[in-house]
């Protein structure tokens, strides 16, 4: 099975060959490794089968962390919401320059990163919720 923690990988490459196109399609990469393990994490841990597939998958996913009694889960949430505008900046909006994504990448990097390692934490120890 695909790990998508690889696309953090990814997003790494891309945004070490600084180019517009690699940087947004680096924050693209960071965003979806967050939320692709985010939603393995429902599915596989939580035992929550409604977000395997289905309509506005993102916006459950963010409103169902949020909404969470579990601190961490309701941090990845909003760290989640925080990567998907940048993600969409990065994916529709052209108007945007590579000076506003620079000064954003050292998050958009981080914050992934965190949404990664806080995962693999509830995966090994899950909220009672279970």
């Amino acid at each position: 099975m695909f790990d998508f923690s690889h696309y953090c990988d990814v997003g790494d490459y891309l945004i070490n060959v600084p180019s517009e196109a690699n940087i947004r399609s680096g924050i693209s990469r960071y965003y979806y490794s967050g939320l692709c393990c985010v939603r393995r994490y429902l599915v596989e841990t939580m035992n929550e089968t409604e977000f395997i597939n289905g309509f506005n998958i993102h916006k459950r996913i963010c409103d169902r962390l949020i909404n969470s009694c579990d601190d961490t889960e309701a941090s990845i949430g909003e760290k989640l919401i925080q990567l998907k505008e940048f993600r969409n900046n990065a994916d529709y909006d052209w108007r945007l320059g590579l000076d506003y994504f620079n000064e954003n990448l050292n998050n958009v990097q981080r914050d992934s990163k965190i949404i990664l390692e806080q995962i693999e934490a509830l995966r090994n120890s899950p909220p009672l919720e279970l």
